[in-house]
């Protein structure tokens, strides 16, 4: 069962998305829910260069401009990410503002700030579930993510640009 932990980034959490250790999740994927116009849960996947925690209350992401998912979070703010890996899962909850409609480093995408409101925690519980845990994450694998692709790189720089301000 979820249990509440923080109204911010733990230090896991904190390291896990402030960019500093892309390369270690460039193949992770972290699941994104926006609520959709007829209330349903919205699903979507990012990667880890297209979310970047500036600090342990704000959260920077890229998505595409025109999805459904962007639309979303335009609409109603209401996110929630979920990040799955051994012996991980978390789920962050916040509020979603745009920041900039184009990015600089990928026209297609948009930033967008979450503010975080609260970070929760599933774990199996000890006298009911012994020695049980989540074994692995969501994974993908793409030829166009290799350490060569600049392109990356540059989406993460500039969501960890500081000088925009909400």
């Amino acid at each position: 069962m979820p249990r509440l932990i923080s109204h911010e980034l733990p230090e896991e959490l904190y390291e896990r998305l402030n960019g500093r250790e892309i390369d270690k999740y460039l193949n992770h994927a972290v699941l994104l829910y926006t609520v959709d116009a007829n209330g349903w849960p919205h699903p979507s996947l990012l990667s880890y260069f297209e979310i970047a925690a500036i600090d342990r209350k704000n959260l920077r992401l890229a998505t595409y401009n025109s999805s459904n998912t962007t639309e979303n979070m335009r609409r109603n703010g209401v996110v929630t990410l979920s990040i799955f890996d051994l012996r991980v899962a978390y789920a962050i909850k916040g509020r979603a503002q745009e920041i900039r409609r184009e990015m600089r480093s990928a026209p297609r995408n948009c930033m967008l700030n979450v503010a975080v409101e609260h970070v929760l925690v599933d774990e199996a519980d000890p006298a009911l579930e012994p020695g049980a845990y989540v074994a692995g994450g969501i994974t993908y694998s793409s030829p166009d993510l290799g350490p060569e692709r600049t392109w990356r790189n540059d989406i993460l720089k500039e969501l960890m640009d500081g000088s925009f301000k909400l």
